[in-house]
This record gives C-alpha cells, sequence and structure tokens, in this order.
C-alpha cells in the first residue's frame, strides 16, 4: 500500500498550518505519519519550503499546480508515486485497518471514494488512470475534485467499514477550533498516552 499525506493546508479557519496543528500536545504530521510507519508513504506539500520543513517526518511530494488545494495534491503524489490512498493531515483518528480495506477494494478501480452522509475524497484511493483527468481539470481552472473526476469515481458506501471502525471516526478533520476541542476530547478517550491507532 502506498499512501499521498495531503499536508498542504494553510489552516486559515483555525489559524495554524494544518500539518504543525497540535493535538494533545501532539503535531498533527506527527500522528498521522506514525500511523503510516512501516509502509511506503509520502507527504505532499503546497510548496519547496513546507517540503523541507516536513522533511524530518518522510519522503516528501511538491505540488506541480499552485493555489489548486487537495486536486493538486493529489494529480502530484499520482504523479511522483503512481496509485495511491490519499489521506488529509488533519484526520488524526484514521485507523491503518479502514485504509488497507479501501487500497485492497479500491485496486479495483479507477477511483474509490467513501461516503459517509458526503462524499470522503480526502481518504480515498486514486489510480493512475485518473491522472490525466485531473491534470485536464486543473488547466481548466477546477479545482473541485467530484467533478474533475466525472464519470471515472466509484463511490463506496462507510458501512463497509464499521465493522473495523464503528463509529467511522477514521473520517473525523479538523477544520475549526471546535473540531480540535472535540478531538482532544476523542484523542484522550482512546489513550492519550501512547499514539492512536
Amino acid at each position: 500500500m502506498r499512501v499521498a499525506i495531503l499536508a498542504g493546508g494553510y489552516g486559515r479557519r483555525i489559524g495554524v498550518e494544518k500539518a504543525e496543528l497540535e493535538l494533545c500536545g501532539k503535531k498533527l504530521i506527527e500522528i498521522v505519519t506514525e500511523k503510516f510507519r512501516g509502509l511506503e508513504f509520502s507527504i505532499v506539500c503546497r510548496d519547496r519550503e513546507q517540503a523541507e520543513r516536513l522533511s524530518k517526518y518522510g519522503s516528501t511530494v511538491v505540488d506541480e499546480f499552485k493555489n489548486f488545494g487537495p486536486i493538486a495534491g493529489i494529480h502530484a503524489a499520482l504523479k511522483k508515486i503512481g496509485d495511491c490512498l490519499v489521506v488529509a493531515v488533519d484526520m488524526p483518528f484514521v485507523k491503518k485497518e479502514v485504509a488497507e480495506r479501501i487500497w485492497e477494494v479500491g485496486k479495483n478501480f479507477k477511483a474509490l471514494i467513501p461516503y459517509t452522509d458526503r462524499p470522503e475524497p480526502l481518504f480515498a484511493f486514486y489510480s493512475l488512470k485518473v491522472l490525466k483527468n485531473l491534470e485536464k481539470a486543473i488547466r481548466d481552472g477546477e479545482k473541485k475534485i467530484l467533478k474533475a473526476l466525472a464519470f471515472n469515481v466509484t463511490f463506496y458506501s462507510a458501512e463497509n467499514l464499521k465493522d473495523l471502525d464503528p463509529e467511522l471516526i477514521s473520517f473525523f478533520n479538523i477544520n475549526t477550533l471546535d473540531d480540535l476541542k472535540v478531538a482532544e476530547k476523542m484523542y484522550r478517550c482512546l489513550n492519550a498516552d501512547r499514539p492512536l491507532r
């Protein structure tokens, strides 16, 4: 399994770059990279400056297209490492087993995006077969992943993951200070004195 950790966000809504945001004293980039230690993973960065700062956590990939957000990160990851499981750095409760399930099922499709009450394109599988679609969309000014993929995506109900993650906490992401407060409570409940699994 190859994993691409999207770290590019500035975190404007929360006031701190997402990768550097601390959850119970630990940076999100540390939490997420620890989960995939021992596997092939790359940290996808918005620019070289960010890549230099985050290189101590693992190998890095830099967006080719600037100011396009996650779609540019997925494009850069596919171009550099090929088929991959994408996960956003602001998803600290991702379970490795859930990632492995999405990867295994996803290998049969061009792109496999789980959906809870909405599609979850930032914790999903993408194959090299959609690289041209993404690049064309970016060159046309499109920033929305689902629009870029059009008919090349298969949706996968998160109900199929509840045997591994009953509460589907893998899909919890941190966008606001309120989200961070909820995450801190969740982290402590899951045993904050050791890395989340």
